[in-house]
């Protein structure tokens, strides 16, 4: 059976916590579930803990966390809105459209749901600055089929397959060409390798290499 949720002591603005999380993503540089110790002493609070404290201390909350905010819970709405018309709502993104809808947050629950949203529009935001730049990869490929080659790449995307048990990495060449290759571990996002492999297939504006090893790295 699952348990209910602990109400918090009073209802709060829902627009205050979601100014908060973006507070705390700010503050904590980044998101941690929980928090991240050594010992007894805390590192890092959990950032549900941290937008506690900004709800307390709202001078800790400034003008730019709150248009953060705004654009965070607009895109998470309009998200689960296009999930929902291609009809892929998962029990998740129930969950999200119902706290994108509240005029007052009541439960912990809630509350640790809307300190996770930053991250998640942050990842968004980082796709999507991908994409953008994936999209201005000159028209032709490297190479042709079978040519071994060897390539100094910007990492700028790193996907892992569960179904092939490995990660699929894409970069971009000094010369703006895009490639991609499977990979046995992530690679450094932004860090700048040299590579070599060979030619397998010539994908749309991408070029696919096979048997990739790293010989160096330049950033």
């Amino acid at each position: 059976m699952k348990k209910s949720q602990p109400h918090l002591r009073n209802p709060v603005k829902a627009d205050l916590i979601w100014a908060a999380a973006c507070a705390a993503y700010r503050l904590n540089n980044g998101y941690a579930k929980v928090a991240d110790m050594i010992g007894d002493q805390v590192i890092r609070s959990a950032n549900k803990d941290v937008v506690r404290q900004c709800i307390d201390d709202t001078t800790l909350i400034t003008d730019t966390d709150r248009e953060q905010a705004e654009q965070c819970r607009r895109h998470m709405a309009s998200l689960v809105t296009m999930r929902a018309l291609k009809t892929e709502l998962q029990d998740w993104d129930k969950v999200v459209a119902r706290i994108c809808e509240q005029d007052e947050v009541n439960t912990g629950y809630d509350l640790a749901v809307i300190s996770a949203m930053p991250h998640s529009y942050a990842n968004y935001l980082a796709k999507e600055a991908v994409s953008a730049r994936l999209v201005r990869c000159e028209d032709d490929h490297v190479g042709k089929l079978g040519d071994k080659v060897e390539l100094a790449v910007e990492i700028v995307q790193n996907n892992y397959s569960t179904k092939f048990d490995t990660w699929f990495v894409s970069g971009i060449t000094l010369d703006n060409h895009a490639v991609f290759f499977a990979y046995r571990e992530s690679l450094k996002s932004n860090s700048v390798i040299n590579i070599r492999g060979t030619v397998k297939r010539l994908v749309d504006r991408a070029t696919q290499l096979n048997r990739v090893k790293i010989v160096g790295e330049l950033a």
